[in-house]
């Protein structure tokens, strides 16, 4: 299990904004505009979203590295809808597998977008609470 560890502070009223520290990265934090904020950095639910997206982007490129996918690079988009009952993610993995890359690779890598989709641990943790996550996979050849 991670020991993770992280501080967070605030500076100013309502309308401030704040800062969560970990070991070797910051982010900034605000309250949305639409609830009277700032506006000034990241939500509690933009950084939800976020942390399925960098869990997802990881355990792909793991994945692809593991089982030697020709991968030139990899860019997922991400959306979330979230309403007072419910939240729903969907991730569009764009993968671009070298030059000359076989009809084979290309089921490899449309396979390892759906694992990675299945063991992505923050992805699971948010399906057990009831978020809807939704994965669709572009794979390309580059030319």
């Amino acid at each position: 299990m991670a020991d993770i560890k992280m501080t967070s502070t605030w500076t100013g009223g309502f309308k401030g904004e704040g800062k969560i520290t970990g070991e070797g990265w910051d982010v900034g934090i605000g309250i949305p505009t639409e609830l009277g904020g700032s506006g000034a950095g990241a939500d509690p639910k933009s950084l939800f979203t976020a942390s399925t997206l960098a869990c997802f982007t990881a355990t792909l490129r793991a994945i692809t590295e593991g089982k030697k996918v020709p991968v030139e690079t990899i860019s997922v988009d991400t959306d979330a809808q979230a309403g007072d009952d419910d939240f729903a993610i969907r991730h569009v993995a764009r993968v671009t597998l070298t030059a000359g890359s076989s009809d084979a690779d290309t089921a490899a890598a449309e396979a390892a977008i759906e694992r990675a989709d299945a063991i992505c641990a923050v992805g699971n943790i948010a399906r057990k609470a009831g978020v809807t996550i939704a994965v669709e996979a572009d794979v390309r050849v580059a030319a």
